[in-house]
């Protein structure tokens, strides 16, 4: 199973409504990759980046992975 992490947000600060769907919607699909997936929440878009990715799969693999594109930045 893939080790995700999410950056951008201290634990006193409010996250987004976004921010707790992606975890979620996330944590399923990437539940059969190994590696590590670090995601950050781009304010001014709404969307997550990747940060780090040691899964062997390129952005485009990641991102045709997820039902709702809308998630990750283009």
């Amino acid at each position: 199973m893939a080790i995700l992490r999410f950056d951008g947000f201290l634990p006193n600060e409010e996250t987004p409504e976004e921010f707790e769907l992606f975890r979620k919607v996330s944590s399923e699909c990437f539940k059969k990759l190994e590696g590590d997936l670090t995601f950050y929440f781009v304010e001014s878009y709404k969307r997550f980046d990747i940060k780090t990715n040691t899964t062997g799969k390129n952005y485009t693999e990641i991102r045709n992975m997820l039902d709702d594109y809308s998630y990750l930045l283009m």
